[in-house]
């Protein structure tokens, strides 16, 4: 079994791609402008973090934007849409590379591993591991691409993860049948016990991430299966995006510190239409839009490069949910909380075993199982959802609440979401979780540290840091592990 923190992860090869962070969007007016380069370039950013304020000009952030008269557009972008449930906002929140079984395997009345369930240690047979309980928090990062998936589907036995992670070196392979409870991950359990848990949510390719993170908005990923740049043939496909544009929707699509290409800059038609009503933006800017009651209508929130806190192997998970909670904490304390729902899963099952083998679909075959919360003061307490799911039924939902037509044959086949809510009930008031991570902003543009106690540490960062520093647009985002103060996450917006 692994115990604590191993060392930074190095990401998964990019050939193609530059350490980069991607384009940000500037709001111009009314519609909301697009900022994202249509020509699908990246602007390398390099900056050292001087003085405790620093602006977008000196660390080199390039902003791009767009915009365009209403008429053009077809209309101005709808300040508050029309919904066929009292949902007016919808939070998307998809984290990294767990199965369902790596974190929900052991919750009481789910469908989780076998009670004699055993995994070879070897692709040629040998001594077998049996699913066990992990202490730490964080294990190696086991393969996951199209080809391993495969093999640890094994034609649907489910059986040849710890082998798949044996023949590749892992570290501790047979942690890749290990599981984590709540010690690990109170604030995932207590939403399972508070809100509904879905555990037959499945991933919508097998295989790596971003193939997965253009199914979650488009519901197609055809043959291409690599963590390479898709095919035209994917990037021509409409996304939910699009939809949201043409309706004139509010959207946002924000990230956390990714060095690589996010799932909508891939998409010509979002990348240069002047009529977007949503941006590629930095998740720094969720805060301010929450307490001014202008968050967008649907929100997708992807911190997938993000070694902190997207959950990604070998990050620490405890850390990653504790993120999450802030971020579910800033949702359920604004002004739209109880026009709001939350959706938590996972791109994809980062090579942990799960024992359902996934179904195949009119698109191919889905990929492993991963957890799914959903949250919202319309959802019952301790439901158990069993329904066959994956992200299509996201976007029905989606489609659905806002009255737009089905996306595609895949969206309108796929299973409805209606077994987490229940309308008819009063709304509840959402509980809102202990957590050491704070969503904060500060409006004059100085730094505010912080801490796990809540206290703040002001205003210049604390000397010896080991740091790893984000840039995104006129917000300084930072994450500092310092000698004598507690983990703290400082989010800073500039007036």
């Amino acid at each position: 079994m692994s115990e604590g923190n191993p060392a930074p992860r190095s990401r998964r090869p990019r050939s193609t791609m530059s350490a980069a962070s991607p384009s940000s969007s500037v709001r111009t007016g009314s519609p909301r402008g697009s900022a994202i380069d249509g020509s699908g370039r990246r602007t390398v950013l390099t900056a050292i973090l001087a003085t405790a304020l620093i602006s977008a000009t000196l660390i080199g952030l390039v902003l791009f934007s767009a915009s365009s008269s209403p008429s053009t557009c077809g209309g101005p972008v709808q300040a508050d849409p029309a919904t066929t449930t009292p949902i007016q906002h919808l939070f998307v929140i998809v984290k990294e590379n767990h199965a369902f079984e790596n974190y929900f395997g052991g919750f009481p009345g789910v469908t989780g591993y076998p009670p004699n369930g055993s995994l070879p240690l070897t692709l040629n047979g040998g001594p077998t591991v049996h699913p066990f309980p992990l202490t730490g928090s964080s294990t190696d990062d086991f393969p996951h691409d199209a080809v391993s998936s495969l093999t640890d589907y094994n034609n649907g036995q489910n059986n040849l993860f710890v082998a798949v992670a044996n023949a590749a070196g892992n570290y501790q392979p047979q942690d890749a049948a290990g599981y984590y409870g709540p010690s690990q991950l109170p604030g995932y359990y207590a939403y399972a016990q508070n809100y509904s848990l879905g555990d037959h949510f499945f991933t919508g390719f097998l295989g790596p991430t971003f193939p997965n993170r253009v199914f979650d908005i488009t519901a197609y990923a055809g043959s291409w299966g690599t963590d390479t740049p898709p095919p035209v043939a994917v990037t021509e496909q409409p996304t939910i995006l699009d939809q949201l544009n043409h309706a004139r929707i509010p959207w946002d699509y924000d990230w956390s510190f990714s060095s690589f290409e996010l799932a909508p800059t891939f998409f010509p038609s979002i990348a240069s239409n002047l009529c977007d009503s949503g941006g590629v933006v930095p998740v720094s800017s969720l805060p301010s839009q929450l307490s001014s009651g202008t968050a967008p209508a649907v929100v997708y929130v992807d911190p997938s490069d993000d070694a902190t806190f997207s959950e990604h192997p070998p990050a620490n998970i405890t850390v990653g949910e504790q993120w999450t909670v802030g971020l579910v904490n800033t949702i359920f304390s604004s002004p739209v909380a109880n026009s709001s729902a939350v959706l938590i899963f996972f791109d994809e099952s980062g090579g942990y075993w799960d024992p359902v083998p996934p179904p195949i679909t009119s698109t191919g075959r889905d990929g492993f199982r991963v957890p799914f919360l959903v949250l919202s003061p319309w959802t019952p307490a301790g439901k158990i959802c069993t329904e066959t799911l994956d992200p299509a039924s996201v976007l029905r939902f989606i489609d659905d609440n806002w009255k737009l037509p089905y996306l595609n044959s895949r969206v309108s086949t796929a299973t409805n979401l209606s077994c987490f809510f229940n309308f008819a009930s009063p709304p509840r008031p959402p509980p809102l979780l202990p957590t050491p991570i704070t969503f904060a902003v500060s409006r004059s543009a100085t730094i505010l540290l912080v801490t796990a106690s809540g206290s703040v540490v002001a205003p210049n960062p604390p000397a010896g840091r080991i740091a790893a520093v984000w840039r995104e647009r006129t917000t300084l985002s930072e994450s500092f592990w310092s000698p004598g103060l507690s983990f703290f996450r400082q989010e800073v917006e500039g007036s």
